[in-house]
């Protein structure tokens, strides 16, 4: 079976890439041709030299069309491939809310999108790895199976053995908490942030907060920080960056905003960095959730790298994955 997996190349740069490649490497460990496709692959500037890009080969248009199934990440529309009468596997990378959110805002008309391909034959079916979002899938997609296949992870590349010295940047304190989480539309790190504020004033200047993936637009988010580093707690503040891994070994914990296992949970539990999770649920921020606080400045890293191992193996995504090609196929 040969599967192209259409999808923008950008290592280390997206999450939709870095979970489509790690996709790539779980279907070909379970014997079956998979290989990336990138519809930009001629003006792409990421694309990397030679023909994989850890362990995912990288194939081009000609090949894709001799594909037996194709699956959807991004840009399939916009390619050769759109036009063809392969079957289509389609990947709802994104949270449904955050989708409607987007095209509501008049950004990306996801929503559109998904109505207009529950009616076309050629998509096959739709996955998503949250259980969570099977409900709303199923109220756009009524014509489709949705299938619910196990997020992974690569648990090599993120892994507690590695550089774990990290002293983020002059800034370290003795307790280090993280906040990587994306600031979504949909979902933001507002609550887990003032949790932390709230329960670091107790100690001032003993824990610091490193918020990464700080948004460029800072209105609202300037003086909370400034205030939590008024309070002798603020640590590094950057926004995207290289090198999680090593921030991750070197945290005490995570906290995150988010109670899916998000691609930022995945990589932090497999470098053996316990995750908080202060999801938007309770009234006050540090009552409702001081033991999750607890929990992560006492968390076990040998457990947490353990769960990641239990829950985000390559094998049985890689399992569960080639039975809905097979499916499409049938």
């Amino acid at each position: 079976m040969k599967v192209a997996h259409i999808a923008v190349v950008t290592p280390g740069r997206c999450g939709l890439f870095e979970t489509a490649r790690e996709l790539v490497v779980a279907l070909r460990r379970q014997d079956v041709d998979s290989r990336l496709v990138d519809p930009t692959r001629e003006t792409n500037k990421l694309y990397p030299e030679g023909t994989e890009d850890r362990g995912a080969p990288l194939a081009d248009m000609g090949w894709g069309l001799k594909a037996d199934v194709l699956v959807n990440h991004s840009g399939y529309d916009n390619t050769p491939l759109g036009d063809t009468e392969q079957p289509v596997v389609h990947i709802a990378h994104g949270r449904p809310r955050s989708s409607f959110l987007s095209e509501m805002k008049g950004s990306t008309p996801i929503y559109s999108y998904h109505y207009s391909k529950n009616k076309d034959p050629r998509f096959k079916a739709v996955v998503t790895f949250w259980p969570q979002h099977q409900p709303y899938l199923e109220v756009m997609f009524p014509d489709k199976p949705i299938h619910v296949v196990q997020a992974c992870v690569d648990l090599e590349a993120w892994t507690p053995n590695g550089p774990s010295g990290y002293k983020f940047h002059g800034h370290k304190g003795k307790i280090n908490v993280v906040c990587t989480d994306a600031f979504r539309d949909d979902i933001d790190p507002f609550v887990p942030i003032n949790a932390f504020a709230l329960w670091a004033r107790q100690t001032p200047g003993e824990a610091k907060l490193h918020v990464y993936a700080k948004p460029a637009n800072v209105k609202g988010w300037g003086p909370l920080l400034r205030r939590i580093k008024d309070d002798g707690n603020l640590g590094e503040v950057a926004g995207w960056v290289k090198g999680l891994e090593n921030v991750y070994r070197a945290a005490t914990f995570m906290i995150t905003a988010h109670e899916i296992d998000t691609r930022s949970v995945r990589e932090a539990m497999a470098c053996g960095c316990p995750v908080a999770r202060i999801p938007v649920l309770g009234v006050h921020p540090y009552d409702d959730y001081k033991e999750a606080i607890y929990w992560g400045v006492t968390g076990d890293r040998a457990v947490a790298r353990k769960q990641a191992e239990d829950n985000f193996g390559m094998q049985k995504t890689g399992e569960q994955f080639k039975a809905v090609l097979e499916g499409a196929l049938s």
